[in-house]
């Protein structure tokens, strides 16, 4: 396909929803969809994830709901399919919950939350959980891990001048490259 102009590659949506976000002074241009009881879940499963440290915080303290809540409002098709994904994915955790302890997810201790975590992966194999994890945890360590705190956690500067480069580390040319023969590179 030849664009003629790149108003071609705009998005629409029947009744639009304006712009793109303005990355400078952030706001939604859709309405939040998530169900408070949605929102509970996300937090919960995200701090058994990812765990807050005495140094970072836990998602839920850092905004990871909200960050989550704007994903899967997106009128965006990826976005509206990660969003029956996840909302399945939390109410079938929840069920588990309450299956396993008469209670749900949010309201069991977080020992009873990571057992059922841990079976539910080990088991997922098979499974819708497998995607609905899979797409739970990289939508979470993507908003984590791109927020300030996160770049900070991960030792991310960003693009900031270098005065040169620092050597590759022995072991770690090695194993490049030994990849790199596997390839005949």
């Amino acid at each position: 396909m030849k664009l003629e102009n790149f108003e071609e590659l705009r998005v629409t949506v029947p009744g639009g929803y304006g712009n793109d976000p303005n990355l400078v002074t952030p706001e939604t241009p859709w309405p939040r969809t998530l169900q408070p009881r949605e929102r509970e879940l996300v937090a919960a499963l995200a701090d058994v994830l990812l765990p807050g440290t005495a140094e970072y915080p836990a998602p839920s303290a850092m905004g990871i709901v909200g960050f989550f809540d704007d994903w899967v409002s997106a009128p965006y098709a990826t976005q509206q399919k990660d969003r029956t994904i996840i909302v399945d994915g939390l109410e079938n955790l929840d069920e588990e919950a309450h299956r396993r302890f008469g209670a749900g997810f949010v309201e069991i201790d977080d020992g009873r939350r990571r057992a059922i975590v841990d079976d539910l992966v080990a088991a997922a194999a098979a499974s819708t959980q497998r995607k609905f994890f899979a797409k739970f945890r990289g939508r979470l360590f993507g908003g984590y891990f791109t927020s300030d705190l996160g770049m900070k956690a991960i030792g991310y500067q960003g693009n900031v001048p270098l005065r040169g480069f620092p050597e590759v580390a022995p072991e770690v040319r090695r194993i490049i490259e030994d990849e790199l023969a596997k390839l005949w590179l």
